[in-house]
């Protein structure tokens, strides 16, 4: 599926070959960014049904359905993004410092640790800022979010309409001793539950593999912090770094790194030993990634979600971005969490993208954080197009900016760099829901 394309160009109508019989909702916009083909000057979409049926040129398809209720839009119609890796939990942890230059990634970990177990925080601070950053995503532009939690939430958070969220509940245990524990615990776990791991330094590799298995079975996408930092690669390589020294103050370490008579170049390269990687499994961060690696993940056909805020407040470095797309890869974006990063704001996540890696385009930049993002979570028949047959729930936002573009290439290089539009608001077959 080609990605968004960068030149002004007026598509053809795209429809299905069955005539509608419910009425038609057609909605007309100067630019229609349908992300899976080009973008389109005064452009149109039609809904039928709460679907998607047809997406062109608006004068073509006014033609077509003459009979349809018509709403003129301002400014610019596409996807809803998607967020495909935040907290929300920690939603109240927004007071970790940023670690110095002189402090590792187990530092951070330390400090947020030692605030969750205070109890400074409680359980009802952590739901009420969990539902508030639910509703800020979702004002943001958010239509489909993976959010990752401890604890399975006793109020669990939902999304306005018209955006989704799936809850996994996050598993660790970084010895033999926890393992026994946490298996239990997972075979106790009612199927209405979905359930993953860590991250391969502080989960073993039996729990790792245990709910790989449960997800396949239960068909739902399997998230893993994989990479994250240069500190986790050393673990795995050799068994030392701050991440052994943060597991023996734990009484955690079985010296279980290095593996005997396995030498392991990284954290893709271990999860690749261990039979977990395959389109199902969702690698989360992948900043300290190798080529062979990226190779690795894209002949397995594995999804990536990339979190450039989070990294740039922790210092881990910079995913290889261009590397995983000239391999065919196209990643997801993330927020993480406000424990590790300034703003969960998918826009800003897009600028700061831009930052990192000026040779990308915007154009691929903003398909990530749309089309990216629902491959990511498998949910791409639905979300991350303008197509037909994907669900009606279209994005119209607007600015001076964004009004000023003079033609396509400008225009997305106005969504991508020029941070959260100033005007957003969701459509549906009933009309406009402002935010």
């Amino acid at each position: 599926m080609p990605l968004l394309h960068s030149l002004l160009y007026r598509a053809p109508k795209i429809a299905l070959n069955k005539i509608p019989v419910s009425p038609v909702s057609l909605f007309l916009a100067p630019w229609v960014v349908p992300i899976s083909s080009p973008v389109i000057a005064d452009g149109a979409v039609a809904i039928c049904d709460g679907r998607i049926i047809s997406v062109g040129g608006a004068a073509s398809l006014q033609a077509q359905f003459a009979q349809s209720r018509v709403e003129n839009c301002q400014g610019v119609l596409l996807p809803g993004l998607v967020n495909a890796h935040i907290h929300l939990e920690l939603s109240a942890y927004r007071h970790i410092p940023q670690p110095t230059p002189d402090q590792s990634f187990c530092d951070w970990i330390r400090s947020l640790l030692q605030l969750r177990q205070t109890g400074e925080i409680s359980v009802d601070d952590t739901s009420e800022a969990a539902h508030q950053m639910l509703e800020q995503q979702c004002n943001s532009g958010i239509i489909l979010l993976l959010d990752i939690g401890n604890t399975i939430p006793v109020s669990p958070a939902t999304m306005q309409s018209p955006g989704e969220i799936t809850f996994l509940l996050e598993l660790l245990g970084p010895d033999a001793k926890s393992e026994e524990q946490v298996l239990a615990r997972i075979n106790s776990l009612p199927d209405s539950v979905s359930a993953t791991a860590h991250a391969p330094y502080s989960t073993t590799a039996g729990i790792m593999t245990a709910l790989k298995k449960r997800a396949e079975r239960l068909a739902h996408i399997f998230s893993l912090h994989v990479a994250e930092s240069a500190d986790e690669v050393e673990l795995l390589r050799t068994g030392q770094g701050c991440f052994r020294e943060f597991l023996e103050e734990r009484g955690a370490w079985d010296g279980r790194f290095p593996r005997p008579g396995k030498l392991t170049q990284g954290a893709v390269d271990y999860l690749a030993d261990l039979g977990l990687l395959d389109a199902n499994l969702l690698c989360v961060h992948c900043v300290q990634v190798s080529k062979p690696e990226v190779k690795l993940l894209a002949r397995n056909g594995c999804k990536i979600c990339l979190c450039p805020g989070s990294n740039r407040f922790l210092g881990v470095g910079v995913a290889p971005l261009e590397m995983m797309l000239n391999h065919g890869l196209l990643p997801a974006i993330g927020t993480d969490s406000m424990a590790s990063n300034e703003a969960l704001d998918l826009w800003r996540e897009m600028q700061l993208l831009r930052e990192d890696h000026p040779g990308v385009s915007p154009a691929q930049i903003l398909a990530m954080a749309t089309l990216g993002g629902a491959q990511a979570l498998g949910r791409q028949q639905d979300f991350g197009t303008l197509a037909p047959s994907r669900k009606a729930s279209l994005l119209n936002v607007n600015s001076p900016a964004l009004e000023r573009a003079k033609d396509a290439e400008q225009l997305v290089d106005i969504l991508t760099g020029g941070g959260q539009p100033e005007k957003l608001c969701w459509i549906s077959e009933d009309g406009y829901s402002k935010v």
